[in-house]
């Protein structure tokens, strides 16, 4: 079975408007328009300090997204909840932003994950998640998976409307968190890629960085290591996990292109290079991999500009 990647458009309608439907006396609820609907699926932060932002997709319409964030059979929640257009269990004419959970607590969005240092994300980060019908669907049955094979996704595009509210949403969080820097906002796939492909390669990184929200690369940079790369050998797989490491990637370090390598290539191929999502250690992936290094993470290379490999 080949990976199949379907791409369909979503058409624009209706309009959007930032308010923030919660509750003044931070009971975690959500306004719906007609009732007040809790959500138990939250627990206290402890000490921990907000250092990342998280960007999801739901996988369902809005009715069953807020079913999944709140009710607790299913032990899911996000601190917020963004619809889109066109979706028709969506019954009001304007998007709104909804909170389900307080910034103070702990919403249980992003499972057993890690970047930079970080291990147990939810501890450390407010998650936001935004109504689109992505999915992916993964063969069963098949003791003997290929894991570069098993897989079939549809990625939507993103309801612009929807963006517009997750920027403003994102501006206004980032003012009150520094400690998000650039690199460390970030989609569910790049803190758990084995099982995870959200936000896809559909998502509007790029809209985003010109916004000043999120990390990007510099093309003239990328360009410079393209050419580096196509007159000496490519790294090996030992320096692209050094490599990925350094950015913040959950990677262990086995100098063999196996399947955590594999499953975070096609995570950052999805964040920075979603036309070519195939895991595989090529020139592209590799020359934006070090031009964002090179802007984020100058450190990592040493004076003649060998990238260090502080991993192993």
């Amino acid at each position: 079975m080949r990976i199949l990647i379907l791409i369909i458009g979503v058409l624009l309608s209706n309009s959007c408007s930032v308010q923030y439907f919660n509750n003044p006396n931070k009971e975690n609820i959500v306004n719906t328009g007609k009732e007040y609907l809790s959500s138990e699926n939250y627990d206290s932060r402890g000490n921990s300090k907000v250092r990342f932002l998280v960007l999801h997709y739901t996988s369902s319409n809005w009715e069953r997204s807020l079913q999944l964030l709140r009710l607790p059979e299913y032990e899911v929640s996000s601190h917020y909840l963004i619809p889109e257009t066109n979706d028709d269990s969506y019954r009001k004419t304007e998007l709104d932003i909804y909170q389900l959970v307080d910034e103070t607590d702990r919403a249980w969005h992003a499972g057993k994950s890690r970047w930079e240092d970080g291990e147990n994300i939810n501890d450390q980060s407010i998650g936001i998640e935004l109504v689109n019908r992505s999915k992916c669907y993964y063969q069963e049955g098949n003791e003997k998976l290929d894991y570069k094979n098993d897989y079939l996704c549809i990625f939507p595009d993103f309801d612009p409307l929807q963006i517009q509210l997750l920027i403003k949403l994102t501006q206004d969080i980032l003012q009150r968190y520094p400690a998000i820097t650039p690199t460390r906002i970030i989609g569910h796939a790049d803190i758990q890629p084995k099982n995870k492909s959200d936000p896809g390669p559909q998502f509007p990184w790029f809209t985003l960085y010109n916004n000043g929200i999120g990390a990007w690369y510099d093309n003239e940079t990328v360009h410079k290591f393209w050419l580096q790369f196509s007159q000496q050998p490519m790294p090996s797989p030992l320096v692209v996990q050094c490599a990925l490491g350094s950015y913040g990637y959950g990677i262990e370090v086995t100098s063999v292109h196996d399947e955590q390598t594999f499953d975070i290539i096609r995570a950052f191929q999805m964040h920075f290079t979603p036309w070519q999502t195939n895991g595989e250690i090529d020139i592209a992936t590799v020359s934006t991999l070090w031009a964002l290094l090179e802007k984020y993470f100058p450190e990592s290379f040493d004076d003649e500009g060998e990238l260090l490999c502080r991993n192993n």
